[in-house]
């Protein structure tokens, strides 16, 4: 999952030059956030239909880690230069986020948040109380 994450992230920067246009009014996540998201549900699918869920339990919480601190990293590096592409920015660390709350690691932090971590705290800085409050309901 970390060399798939890792090839995603390498067209993050031109998906993000496209978040800048002033023209930018689609409503829906970036095509990074849609194959993020789509490869771990996939491995989810196939994971739990082989393995105990204990197993897929232990999988999945490295798995978080692994996108919590790669993306976190990675969006904090990119240029966000207009209001539009802050939208877009927040629109796909919420779509990410919402996929990474469903895994079953068995894990939660700040206030038993589900698989929280360091793009909760990426939002939070960016974003505000806003952030995370938005993302809780």
């Amino acid at each position: 999952m970390r060399e798939r994450l890792l090839i995603n992230l390498r067209k993050l920067p031109q998906i993000v030059e496209n978040w800048n246009a002033p023209e930018d009014n689609d409503p829906q996540p970036s095509l990074f956030a849609k194959a993020v998201t789509k490869e771990v549900t996939y491995l989810h699918r196939i994971l739990s239909q082989t393995l105990l869920e204990n197993d897929v339990q232990a999988i999945f919480r490295q798995v978080v880690h692994i996108f919590h601190s790669h993306l976190s990293e990675e969006f904090s590096k990119v240029d966000i230069s207009t209001p539009q592409a802050k939208n877009r920015l927040y629109r796909d660390v919420q779509v990410i986020l919402g996929c990474i709350r469903k895994l079953p690691s068995d894990d939660s932090n700040r206030d038993r948040v589900p698989n929280y971590g360091l793009l909760d705290e990426f939002l939070e800085e960016k974003f505000g109380e806003k952030g995370i409050s938005d993302h809780l309901k």
